[in-house]
C-alpha cells in the first residue's frame, strides 16, 4: 500500500472515536502535577466540554482503567479507578486538548 493511500484512508477526522475520561485525566495529571480538581469533577467538566464541541457525543459504560483499581497513584487527585467512555467526533480533539491545557 502506498503512503498516499494510507494517509487518505486514515486521515478522515470526521469519524467517531471512543476515549475514556481516564486518558484525559492522565494527560492533565502528567502535565500539571498540582491540579487540585478531583477526578469525578474533572470527568464531568471534560464531558460537558465534549458535549459543547460535539452535540451528538455519547457516554458509554464505565470500565476499569488499565492501571487497575489499586496502587499508590489511585486517588481523587491522582488517577481514577474506573473511566466513563466517551464517543465523539474526533475532529474536536485539538480543541479538547486546548481546553485540557487550561485545567
Amino acid at each position: 500500500m502506498k503512503l498516499k493511500n494510507v494517509k487518505k484512508k486514515y486521515n478522515n477526522m470526521n469519524t467517531k472515536i471512543t476515549m475514556g475520561n481516564d486518558e484525559f485525566i492522565l494527560y492533565i495529571r502528567k502535565k500539571e502535577t498540582k491540579c487540585s480538581i478531583q477526578n469525578d469533577r474533572l470527568g464531568r467538566m471534560i464531558w460537558l466540554k465534549i458535549k459543547e464541541f460535539d452535540i451528538n457525543a455519547e457516554q458509554d459504560d464505565e470500565i476499569d482503567c488499565l492501571w487497575g483499581k489499586d496502587g499508590n497513584h489511585i486517588k481523587e487527585l491522582e488517577l481514577p479507578k474506573t473511566a466513563t467512555q466517551f464517543i465523539f467526533d474526533r475532529k474536536i480533539l485539538p480543541e479538547l486538548y486546548d481546553y485540557l491545557d487550561t485545567l
